[in-house]
């Protein structure tokens, strides 16, 4: 199949769509399809390149609202992105969309619709509180405009119950169904912890607990930072500048995949305080490293982790510094937590399984498409 993957954000950007979209990229040219991404530059990206046999097409974009405001959206240049949408979508059998709040899933979704070619939407999160009450009625009229191109999708589907339920009530959907996410197991060979942590500037000899995210209020990055004791180091990786660190805390920028999987495997646990979200692929990166996973209890997470596989923890810093006491002071709970985790992530979040779960979908609207009325 031609298959057409929208994504505002995209290497060299990082984060958790990214990264989604690049690992279904990457598994889908592998299994023989013709995949296209089309993304908004970024980081002085060529504005186009072949990378692991997927195309990537960048448009050129403005990210000043990172800068104003420091929210992550780009706005691409519409003639640009008119030009592109024109060339790639007629020549895809399947344009699949991710996060319906962006310029560029809006434009596709049209786009795709008005020539007749089906259409795939991936819901990645429900609304997002932002740091001001004003950013947080933006957001709600984004919702309310750009996020009502969820209706011209084929299909709508997510990987979180809660986030799929919202979608449903916000935009009036029939239905949006769940299918898995999907991440590779964190490559062991030849990963030395004290090297990493040497070449990160981090303690070779210290428990360090660790938190990967952007510093908006939905992960809740000041929770964690409050949460220090003598017994551990907290190492976060975020855009927070490093001046939140200080003794007991490491603030480190964001990183391509691989040096964090790298990472990872040289943490002694994961922490992750969100009050909200899809199903973040660090925790899922995180469970298929072996790492203890310290989290809040987010709608939707229970649909993949049961009893005894992560320490469930109240949102406030008592709550995590308890539950990583536990962990610095008892080898047996930290090991027993470190395989029962990995257990769960295999079971969930296998790369095959994600990969499969969207090529029956493609089949299912390219079918449905070419099916007669009536």
């Amino acid at each position: 199949m031609r298959i057409l993957l929208v994504s505002a954000n995209f290497r060299p950007s990082v984060g958790g769509i990214e990264r989604y979209v690049e690992l279904l990229a990457e598994g889908l040219a592998q299994r023989g399809h013709e995949v296209t991404v089309l993304c908004c530059k970024s980081g002085g990206a060529p504005r186009r390149e072949l990378a692991n046999g997927v195309q990537i097409v960048r448009l050129p974009a403005t990210y000043a609202l990172k800068k104003v405001v420091n929210v992550h959206y780009p706005i691409p240049s519409p003639v640009a992105l008119a030009s592109e949408l024109g060339r790639l979508v007629p020549q895809a059998d399947v344009v699949h969309v991710h996060d319906a709040l962006y310029v560029t899933s809006a434009a596709a979704l049209r786009r795709a619709r008005s020539r007749g070619i089906p259409s795939v939407l991936t819901q990645h999160v429900s609304f997002t509180p932002q740091s001001s009450v004003l950013l947080d009625a933006v957001q709600r009229g984004v919702i309310a405009t750009i996020g009502r191109c969820a209706r011209q999708g084929s299909r709508v589907v997510a990987y979180n119950a809660a986030v799929a339920a919202w979608a449903e009530s916000t935009w009036g959907l029939e239905k949006v169904d769940i299918l898995p996410p999907g991440v590779p197991e964190p490559k062991t060979e030849g990963v030395d912890r004290t090297e990493v942590r040497r070449e990160l500037g981090l303690t070779a000899d210290r428990f360090l607990a660790l938190f990967v995210g952007r510093d908006v209020p939905t992960k809740q990055l000041d929770l964690f930072l409050a949460a220090t004791d003598p017994a551990y180091d907290l190492v976060a990786v975020t855009d927070r500048p490093r001046a939140s660190a200080g003794p007991g805390r490491h603030v480190l920028p964001f990183m391509q995949p691989e040096r964090l999987q790298r990472l990872l495997l040289a943490a002694d646990a994961f922490v992750l305080p969100s009050k909200a979200e899809g199903f973040p692929l660090s925790l899922q990166e995180a469970l298929l490293a072996g790492l203890p996973c310290v989290i809040t209890r987010v709608p939707g997470f229970d649909r993949y982790l049961g009893s005894g596989e992560v320490l469930w923890i109240d949102p406030d810093p008592a709550s995590i510094r308890h539950a990583l006491l536990s962990l610095v002071a008892d080898d047996d709970l930290r090991a027993s937590l470190a395989s029962r985790g990995l257990n769960a992530g295999r079971r969930e979040f296998g790369l095959d399984a994600f990969v499969d779960a969207y090529e029956r979908l493609y089949l299912d609207v390219r079918g449905a498409a070419q099916r007669p009325v009536g």
